[in-house]
């Protein structure tokens, strides 16, 4: 019996190396740079997307992706995503300390309970977008001010370096903090979302996140063709992308597929989470004459 179980963990491990070699290799292999056409494709499908949902996605209120839509919109001057970005800013309470995306000259308060219930990524971010000097002197924003803070404090978050990236980005829009210390964090941070890209070959909404970040942190020599072909290729057929990568299909559009945690059964469905990051992604590329590595 003992040799049974020994010989079927062994079978078994076999088979997850040769799969997770399968995937990496399929994650980095080489392959010709998608083309302006396909990007410009993507992108208006994507835009299609948000305006055929425009009453769904109005009801979410993650800031940060209607920062992205709107960023966007100014950079392929559409008015169709500008007018649904202009729609969610004039229902957001001045009071809303997420103004300061939209209006850096915001009074919003910043040092109301709320604050501290937020995750230690968006306290970063409404440090850089306002410079406020009191969130600055914060134990949590000076933490995330060092290279190792994800590995410390949250190793297990698959987002946390790309959240972290994000953070900057906004201190240097500003003019926050140290901007020498800023650029040091900035390419520490770069170095570490390439190597995700290389060794996590799942093709989740943090995927295009972490390519969205290499290119609009100004570094798109670091990324793959094969990561954005990735991307293109996993976007749905209505426009959109999702949190799940699809792996077998099993009948009624469902599949088993890797998710947030693993493996799991689900039928695609595009969010905006993952669609709002897809639009920025394909709005920077199309605006750009180059942008990946040969």
């Amino acid at each position: 019996m003992f040799r049974f179980t020994a010989r079927l963990l062994c079978i078994v491990a076999s088979f997850l190396i040769i799969v997770a070699g399968c995937f990496f290799y399929n994650n980095n292999r080489t392959v010709p740079k998608p083309s302006q056409e396909e990007f410009k494709s993507s992108l208006e499908k994507s835009i299609q997307w948000i305006v055929a949902n425009k009453a769904q996605i109005l009801t979410k209120k993650n800031s940060v992706l209607w920062w992205m839509l709107g960023e966007s919109a100014k950079l392929t001057g559409d008015q169709r995503l500008q007018q649904i970005v202009d729609t969610y800013i004039e229902e957001l309470p001045v009071s809303s300390p997420w103004q300061y995306f939209f209006n850096p000259n915001s009074l919003a308060p910043l040092r109301d309970e709320m604050l501290t219930q937020l995750p230690d990524y968006n306290i970063l971010f409404l440090y850089g977008l306002s410079c406020d000097k009191g969130l600055a002197q914060l134990e949590i924003t000076q933490k995330q001010l060092k290279a190792n803070f994800c590995n410390e404090y949250h190793p297990i978050s698959p987002a946390c370096v790309t959240h972290q990236l994000m953070g900057v980005r906004f201190m240097q829009r500003r003019d926050c903090g140290d901007q020498g210390k800023n650029e040091i964090l900035m390419s520490q941070l770069q170095e570490q979302i390439e190597n995700q890209l290389i060794w996590d070959p799942r093709i989740l909404d943090v995927y295009i996140q972490r390519v969205l970040m290499l290119v609009e942190s100004g570094v798109p020599q670091r990324i793959k063709p094969i990561w954005l072909r990735n991307v293109i290729d996993a976007q749905n057929k209505d426009g959109g992308w999702d949190g799940f990568h699809p792996l077998i299909p099993l009948g009624e559009k469902r599949s088993f597929g890797l998710g947030k945690k693993f493996f799991t059964i689900a039928r695609p469905k595009s969010t905006l989470h993952a669609t709002a990051q897809g639009v920025f992604l394909m709005s920077i590329l199309t605006s750009q004459k180059d942008h990946v590595s040969p």
